[in-house]
Order: C-alpha cells, then structure tokens, then sequence
C-alpha cells in the first residue's frame, strides 16, 4: 500500500463521494482544510516528529475526502427538464436536432433530440430539452438510412414520462432517464411524422455511428437473428436484440457478465493490434495499441467495465515500456479514480460496481484459493489449470454476490459450472466473430465458413445458457436485500478473509465460517420488512396501465390473484410486471388464479404466468363458444395441462379466510363485462368485493339476489371507474369505506369517470386509483383494514 499511493486516494475519494450523499460540505471548508494541509506540510519538513507525520496523513485524507464530496457536487450536470408533471400528451410536435442514434432494433428506431421548439397542446417551449424518440413502424430502414447526427428534424409523437417505480421493487426507468437529461420519451408511428429539415451533421460522431452501422449490417447480414443479436452485444456493447427472457436465463445461469464488454474484449482487442502492429517497434506498437483502446472504447460508447479494462491495459502497457512494477489493485485503484474524475456518479451504476466488484475480488481472493490448489499438489496439469480457472471464476463471483443478489434478487447455484464451460468459449466466439466481420470486407465467401462454425459454437452456448437458466434448480431467490446488507456482507467477507489465512487448522476455519454465516444471516434479518407478512390478509392492487390485476396473500400463506392484465405486441404485463412482483415478494405460485372475465386487459397477463408454471389452478367465466379469444384461451389452458373451474355459487375456504363466488346464470345476450365475475372475500370483519367490468344491467341482478350481503369495506370498482358501473342502487348495499380503481395513467377512455368518483365520495369512501399511486397494498388483521405505504419500506 505505501507503493501504491492511488490505492488510498481512490478509497478515500470514493468514501468522499459517498458522503455527499448525506451531508454535502462547502467549497470554503475544502479550501481552508488545503491550506492547513499544506501549512502542517511544510512545517513537517522542519519538525519531524511523528505526531507532525500523523497529523499530515490525518489532514490530507479529509482533504481527499472532501475533494470527493465537492467534486459530486460541482459536477452534477444542471440539466433542463420538462416538468414531473407532464405525463402523457398526444400529437406533440418538436423542432430540434439529432444528437443521438441507436442501432435499429427489429420493431423501433431509437434517436435523440435536443429540442428547438416542443409544442404540448397549445403551449409552446422555446427552452431545449433533451428527448428520446422512437419510431415503431414498418418500412422505417429508409428512415434510418437518412438520420444523421446533427441533423435538424421535425417530430410528430406522443409524449410520455419514462416509466417510475409503480410497484414495488420495479426499475425507475424515469429516474435513469433524468438523470442523463433525458425528460421524457416521444414516439412516433409513421415514418413520415419524421421530417428531416437539413442535411447537415456532426462529422466525428456521424463517422462513430456509421463505422457502429456498418459492423452492425455485416453481423446481420451474415448470422442468424440468435447469434447476431449476441455478436451485437459482445461486439458492440448493444443488448436490445436480445430477449427479456434470454437476459434472465443468462442471469439464472449466472452468466450475464458476458453480455458487459469488459477484460476479455480488451484482451482480444490487445491481441488484434499486438498482430496488426508486430513489426514496427515496442513504442509506436504500443502507442498504436493505445489509440486503437481508445477508439475501441468510443466505438462501444465506454460502458464502465470496458474503460476499466482498457485504462488498466494502458497501466500494464505503459509499465512494461518503463520497466516498472505493476499491482493489479493499484491498476483497478487508478482505472476506479480516473472513470470517477470524468463521472463521479459512475459510482452509484451497477455496471461499475460489478466491473470492479469482480476484478478486486480476484485480486484479493483468487491468491488464497491458489495457494491452496497448489499446496494440493495436483499431478495432472490440465486438471490443475481448469481448477485454477474456476478459482477465478469463484473468485469473482464470491466478490460480486452481494451486488448481484441486491440487482437481480437471485443467487445462481449452478454459476461456477456454466462459467467453466461458457467463458473459453465466449471468447473463442467473439475471437472468430472479430475475424468473420474483417473478412467480410476482403473475402465474402471465405468469412462465410468462420460465420457457419460461429454459429453453431453460439447454438451450443445458448443451449447450455437455456438448460441451466431456465431450471428451477438454476438459483435461489433472495428477497428484500438491502444497500445495509451489502455492506455487512462485505464486513463479514472480509473478516473471513482476513482471518481464513491466519488459522492453521481446518477445523477453525470451518468454525470461523460457519460463525461469519450464521451472523451475516442474523444481521440481515434485522431490516426485513415484509410487504405481504403471514397471519395478516394482504390485498395489491397491481399496477398494470389499463387493466386490472389484484393480488392477495390469506393468513395462511395462500395466494390469489384476480386478473393479470393485458399483453400486447410491445409490453406483457405477466412476464415484465407481475413475473418479477412474485419474485420480489418470493411467492413461488399462486394457488388460485380468477379470470374475471376474457378481456385482453383482465386475462392476458396469465398467458405468461401459465407458461411459468406459476398459476396452480384457474377459474373464468363458462366458455364462450362464439368468442374466439375465449376458445384460443381454454385451448392454451389444455396445452398447459391446466384445468378450468367455471365459477358459479361457491365457498372456497383458505384458513380462517373465505371466498364466496357470487355467480349466477346469467342471459347470454349479456355482454363479456356483465358475465364478470363477483367475488367477496371475507377475513373476520374485514370484507372485500370485486367486480370486474361488471355494469349497471349486471349490477341490477347482484342487487337483487344478495342485497345486503354485499355491504363491504373496500370495493374494486367496476370497470375501471366507467360512469357505466357504480350505479346508485349498487353503491347504496355495498357502501364501501375504501374504493380501487385500476386504470391507466391519462388512459383513452378517461376512467374514472369524474360522475363516478364523485359518487364514491358522497358515500364517504377514500378513493385509491394506480393512475395517481400507482400500486397500492392494504392489509388487515381481521378487524382493522389500512393502507401500506411500500414505498417507505
């Protein structure tokens, strides 16, 4: 450490960056910490005692510090952003220029504007502001051909705010956006909404996309979907192409950090120029190798674990040329400070933390577990060289755990196994993929060979992805892990760490193991909150836009969920809201799914969760035979091996907890919203009625048959708040003290209808919408019904 200086500045200005966070220190007390600092510094020089040394070290660390707390704060970009309250529009019209162009994806274009004028309505913005613009249709490659960055356009589109945190444990894309300067999100559906004014453009960044354009076409022009889409990941640092559900069998298989281009492209990246370069001497190869890093990180847009990679390939290169001595934490200490003095918010993104999570660790970890495969004295070499490897792998891995358990809520049981088998051949595929692309240019037919053996090696590596991502033996979910219980794992791994080395004898490091666990898991323990605890009936109204989707966790640990909401050709509620809600709150399956009627927007979302084995068995309405949609849905349901109960007048008994399925014949000229099911749930006092889309003509035969028997607390209100439910006669019985109304956020049948909530008023009955809260969650013991605020959890 006394050789290596930028390991203790690095540390000390990230905990100065980290402090900002709490408490934010001003410019003049940096200023005169300086000039004390510098004062006891020369003064040191003519008293050398060692309390003058001490005080020095003690004095230049906060200064660090400090520096770091300052440096956040005078860095943070003063971007100018539309108002949180600008949710959705339609039809708005935008001057500006391109600043910005993705790689076409197969259904959207991607671009970036910095507006001239934004037109919202009849209001008029003059003020630049940055927006991202996608174009869904088709024919748009002619579109994309003629975009070019600098380029002035003109947009016609529908504004919207990236979407927040509307249920828990969801990313907040809105918050990701903002904070690149990006305010919202507007898109077009005609190519022709998109008008290119002028043909000027920004001639380096137009060059960098182009040259991105270029090896993009020559990836797709010469493999198949599956192996481009992962080329343009490994190649170009762009993972759009490749599915929600392929990106979560690579993190089951533990194995997504090979989707980050980080080491090991650089070190192919090395190679190519140390091969292109090796006959002109050390110094112009090297500083050749260097400019050609440099362009490689521009080329890929400099995702944190390549510019670590790469800057700690410049350390190695320029210590080899001063014959200097190198330290791989020291390297990853001045890659952290130099990434950090560019971005100081690149500490709080999960690609740095993991990135230099995974190469401390193997520099920390990965000696010790050496030592001891060496000390085993293991004959055969090529057994010793593949457990040596593997010990990177573990290492790494052990390094990364707490982060990826805190991002992605899994642990991965079967990582060191497809990392031993995927990692060799991740490399040899983006090897051959880097030499396919270059023989494309100078000999179609022989980079056509390359590309046929690429893709079959990529066909294995999918399917060993697939096989080990998709079992349930694959991982371990893990539940409400928090930023405090990253940092106790860490005090705990580092304890055995540095203990581990100083016990000789196998049974005190087992004991000090099993110690250093059984208090991590003690320590955690204390923070755990759950959403949806045992022995109390939990009720979410789920989030899903405009549709409906309620979730409820009975005193025994029984789940119900009524509805699931829609799917459609873009977004699928089931697999992307309510697929990782279950996993938040650890709920391996729903033992009653209630369908409450064959509207897209009640039952698609079930579509996924059946294809999951998620739904033990489901209920719905009598089939319909001259719906089609209904006849497609119970065919899926045979497919699956799911059996259909149709509803009609029933008690189901879940612990002390009760459904009473209200249903009776109705006539068949009855429309789909009027044949939704009416179930009540009761737990002691506490009651609860659902309605589906049922309307006034159906309301009238509920009321009839049950009268007061629908009297409840709460009440999910009919057809998203439509002026055609929530009738005077059915509100008058059911006289709800909490009404729910699911719909989405400036939805284009305007529910709630303004009669409807007003209504509700008058009855006395605080209304939740999730267009205003998003998700909400109530809970009730049996006597009192209240509401949870999750966000606070």
């Amino acid at each position: 450490m006394k050789d290596f200086p930028a390991i203790k500045i690095s540390i000390l200005f990230v905990i100065g960056i980290l402090s900002s966070k709490f408490v934010q220190i001003p410019f003049l007390v940096l200023i005169s910490t300086l000039l004390i600092s510098l004062l006891i510094f020369l003064l040191q020089k003519k008293y050398t005692s060692e309390i003058f040394q001490f005080i020095t070290f003690i004095l230049i660390s906060f200064c660090v510090i400090e520096v770091g707390n300052v440096y956040l704060n005078i860095s943070k970009p003063n971007y100018n952003l539309l108002s949180e309250n600008i949710y959705k529009e339609k039809n708005v019209k935008i001057t500006g220029v391109i600043t910005g162009i993705e790689l076409k994806q197969k259904d959207e274009i991607d671009y970036y504007i910095r507006t001239k004028a934004l037109k919202i309505d009849t209001l008029i913005l003059k003020d630049s502001y940055q927006l991202l613009c996608k174009v869904k249709s088709g024919g748009f490659k002619a579109l994309y051909n003629k975009l070019k960055i600098g380029s002035d356009v003109e947009v016609t589109g529908n504004y919207s705010k990236g979407s927040e945190e509307r249920n828990p444990g969801e990313f907040n894309y809105n918050k990701y956006l903002r904070g690149k300067g990006i305010s919202g999100i507007v898109t077009s559906y005609k190519t022709s909404d998109v008008k290119i004014t002028s043909n000027d453009y920004h001639y380096f960044p137009e060059i960098i996309f182009s040259l991105r354009k270029f090896i993009n076409n020559k990836v797709e022009e010469n493999y198949n979907d599956q192996s481009a889409a992962l080329l343009r990941g490994l190649l170009l640092a762009d993972r759009s192409e490749i599915s929600y559900a392929t990106k979560n069998e690579f993190i089951n298989s533990g194995v997504i950090h090979i989707l980050a281009v980080s080491g090991l492209h650089v070190g192919y990246i090395v190679l190519i120029f140390a091969f292109l370069f090796g006959r002109l001497n050390i110094y112009l190869r090297s500083v050749l190798t260097i400019i050609g890093l440099t362009l490689f990180l521009v080329l890929i847009n400099a995702p944190a674990s390549a510019f670590r990679a790469s800057v700690m390939a410049v350390i190695l290169i320029v210590a080899y040329l001063t014959n200097r001595s190198t330290n791989l934490i020291n390297s990853v200490a001045i890659a952290a400070l130099v990434l950090l003095l560019i971005n100081p918010n690149q500490l709080f993104t999960p690609g740095f933390q993991l990135s230099f999570a995974a190469v401390i660790s193997i520099a920390v970890i990965y000696p010790i577990i050496k030592n001891y495969i060496q000390n085993k004295e293991i004959k055969n070499k090529a057994v010793k060289n593949i457990l040596l490897f593997a010990g990177v792998s573990l290492a790494a891995q052990i390094g990364t755990l707490p982060f990826t358990i805190y991002y992605f809520g899994k642990i991965s049981v079967v990582a060191l196994l497809t990392n031993l088998l995927v990692i060799p051949v991740v490399g040899i595929i983006l090897g051959v993929g880097i030499l396919s692309i270059l023989l494309v240019i100078f000999s179609p037919f022989i980079a056509s060979f390359f590309c046929v053996v690429n893709e079959f090696v990529i066909k294995i590596i999918f399917s060993i992805i697939h096989f080990a991502g998709s079992s349930d033996f694959s991982f371990l979910r893990v539940t409400n892990f928090s930023i405090i219980d990253i940092l106790i794992s860490y005090l705990f791994l580092s304890i055995i760490l540095i203990f581990i080395v100083r016990f000789k004898k196998p049974v005190a490091k087992l004991g000090l193991l099993i110690l250093c666990v059984c208090n991590f898991l003690l320590f955690i323990s204390f923070d755990k909150r759950e959403l949806m605890p045992d022995n109390k009936l939990s009720l979410m109204m789920i989030d899903v836009g405009q549709g409906d989707a309620f979730l409820l966790k009975f005193p025994d640990g029984k789940t119900a969920l009524i509805d699931a909401g829609e799917t459609n050709f873009y977004f699928d509620n089931g697999e992307r809201v309510i697929l990782p809600l279950l996993n938040q709150l650890g709920i391996d399956k729903i033992d009653y799914g209630f369908v409450s009627h064959v509207d897209l927007d009640h039952y698609g979302g079930f579509i996924s969760l059946i294809h999951n084995n998620k739904i033990e068995r489901i209920y719905k309405p009598e089939i319909d035979s001259t719906e089609e949609k209904d006849l497609k849905f119970e065919k899926y349901l045979a497919e699956n091996n799911l059996r259909s109960y149709y509803y009609s007048k029933e008690i189901l008994k879940i612990g002390n907890a009760r459904i009473y399925i209200l249903n009776d014949q109705v006539p068949d000229n009855f429309s789909s919203n009027n044949k939704s099911s009416v179930l009540k749930i009761v737990y002691g006092d506490a009651e609860f009625l659902f309605t589906g889309d049922l309307e006034k003509r159906g309301e009238i035969i509920y009321v009839s048959e049950y009268g007061k028997f629908l009297d409840s607390d709460v009440l999910k209100v009919g057809h998203h708040g439509s002026k055609t439910s929530s009738s005077d006669e059915f509100l008058n019985l059911v006289t709800p003290e909490i009404s729910l109304i699911s719909d989405g956020i400036k939805n284009k049948f305007h529910h709630p209808s303004p009669v409807v909530v007003e209504r509700l008023s008058e009855y006395g009955s605080e209304i939740y919408r999730t267009d205003l809260l998003g998700a909400v969650i109530l809970q009730s013991d049996g006597k009192i019904i209240k509401k949870v605020n999750w966000r606070n959890m």
